[in-house]
């Protein structure tokens, strides 16, 4: 084996370098040479995951996307409600409009600390239930 080759595989080749005007003696620049990694090899990446089942054909996607359509507007639904519901409280109830807590409007609180905790539960359940229509879809007909 080579010293060259012997570096390379150690993970340190060494390659010339021009020496930089101004260099220091003695230092890397000024002698010409410089250590680092190797060239490494490219890795072997797939982009695309490995299937977990059989695949699936153009029947099956379509009722994979037909379930999960149907779980996000369930989802969306719930969520404009919540969004529609709360102006309409206001409205029709002005003294929660009115409303102070610390000087600072109620209204004003629920949006900032009331609504996140439910769009945080609402996005979990939407996952859990797109996750659980894919699982059911893949899994084999006769383990259903």
């Amino acid at each position: 084996m080579t010293d060259e080759r012997r570096d390379a595989v150690a993970g340190a080749a060494v390659r010339p370098l021009a020496p930089q005007e101004g260099a220091a003696p003695g230092t890397a620049q000024a002698t010409g040479t410089a250590t680092g990694p190797a060239d490494p090899d490219p890795p072997d990446t797939d982009p695309s995951p490995p299937a977990s089942g059989p695949p699936l054909g153009p029947a099956e996607t379509r009722l994979l996307i037909r379930a999960q359509l149907r779980t996000a507007l369930g989802t969306g639904a719930f969520v404009m409600t919540v969004v529609t519901v709360l102006p309409a409280l206001m409205v029709i109830v002005p003294a929660v409009a009115r409303a102070r807590v610390h000087g600072v409007p109620l209204p004003w609180l629920v949006l900032a600390f009331g609504i996140q905790p439910v769009w945080v539960a609402v996005s979990f359940r939407q996952l859990g239930r797109a996750e659980r229509v894919e699982r059911d879809l893949t899994r084999p007909a006769d383990r259903r």
